[in-house]
């Protein structure tokens, strides 16, 4: 209820400067004619010699512009910034009305196994299910770690004794001996597998995979070694990477990924990655943020409008003066923009620039 009378109080505001904004040059012309061409001061009267079209050029050169209004000279500078005010006024109404938007869209989750479709989602303010219009289908799910640190040992296929051991890090290399290299390519933690890159020669001859205990893993590739993950650092997770399709009508129209700070967007739908967990027969399933705001991108431009409002606000200054022909010459009278000492001076240093002598 506050809000509304709040609202609606700024709303009239808003109104009342519009119309004050609309109609300030008729105000300043008004001001001009009622100008009797005694009120200005010495320092402000202008030579004789000076015609309107030499002091229109003059105030031109200044940045004014100048309109001739009945044998007056009405010259007014900062237009856009005489805006302001109302576009001040009018943004913080958008942020209002950006607010009560929101109140039309919802936050809720999703859990979901990889491979498994829903089309509804827990909405947290209702605490029940809702539909969320389309179909959302979990493709493929996997965390990503910093580069882990890892122990493997090669081993006799034959008497199954280690024959050698081996300490290194995703993404280097070692030596097997027997002109033979391996590139520590990938290590899933959850599984203990490990993949290999073999070079022979210094020439790639395919991937091997490595299982820890006595597990077997068909390798097409064979070294003439067993290689086996003895043990490993504990992984620092990096990133959660998860594939997903949006389906409507049964149909796929969208597909892309969802990872942590990076949200897949659909029909004003934003779709965050949360949770993540393993279940003891070794399937993922993932949990998402849905969340969909409607009035978010009025409060973010109303925000940035209101910003650069409030700057021109305390920065920039719509200034006008009048010059009226007397029998002793030109008189130079503020109307507005003129309050302060430095725009007095300023003043003094415009009535100066107009006064200087003609050249030629």
């Amino acid at each position: 209820m506050l809000l509304g009378i709040l609202a609606l109080n700024l709303a009239v505001c808003t109104w009342r400067t519009l119309q004050r904004t609309l109609g300030a040059e008729k105000r300043l012309q008004e001001a001009l004619r009622k100008l009797s061409g005694q009120t200005g001061s010495a320092e402000n009267k202008l030579p004789e010699d000076l015609d309107t079209e030499a002091l229109t050029t003059r105030l031109q050169a200044q940045g004014y512009r100048v309109t001739n209004v009945d044998n007056r000279l009405l010259a007014s500078s900062g237009h856009l910034s005489r805006w302001s005010v109302p576009i001040l006024h009018i943004s913080i109404l958008a942020i209002m009305l950006g607010a009560w938007a929101s109140e039309l869209g919802f936050v809720g989750t999703i859990n979901m196994y990889v491979t498994h479709e829903t089309d509804r989602y827990f909405d947290w303010e209702v605490e029940g299910e809702q539909p969320l219009g389309f179909s959302l289908r979990l493709d493929h799910f996997e965390p990503s770690y910093y580069p882990i640190d890892l122990r493997f040992a090669t081993i006799d296929p034959t008497s199954r004794e280690t024959i050698e051991v081996y300490t290194a890090r995703e993404g280097e290399t070692v030596d097997l001996g027997k002109n033979m290299l391996v590139e520590v390519a990938r290590f899933f933690p959850e599984e203990e597998h490990l993949v290999l890159n073999v070079l022979r020669d210094g020439v790639a001859i395919g991937s091997y995979h490595a299982l820890s205990g006595k597990r077997n893993y068909p390798n097409p590739l064979q070294l003439g070694v067993e290689i086996r993950p003895m043990a490993f650092r504990d992984p620092v997770l990096k990133q959660l990477h998860s594939e997903v399709s949006i389906l409507e009508g049964g149909e796929v129209v969208q597909q892309g990924v969802i990872e942590v700070n990076r949200p897949l967007v659909h029909r004003g739908v934003a779709i965050y990655q949360t949770t993540y967990a393993r279940d003891e027969s070794g399937f993922w399933s993932c949990g998402f943020q849905l969340s969909k705001d409607p009035g978010e991108p009025l409060v973010w431009g109303a925000s940035i409008l209101l910003s650069l409002a409030l700057i021109a606000v305390f920065t920039l200054r719509p200034r006008a003066v009048g010059l009226v022909a007397t029998e002793g010459g030109w008189v130079l009278t503020p109307l507005a923009g003129f309050r302060g000492d430095s725009a007095r001076q300023r003043l003094a240093d415009l009535s100066k620039s107009l006064a200087a002598p003609l050249e030629g």
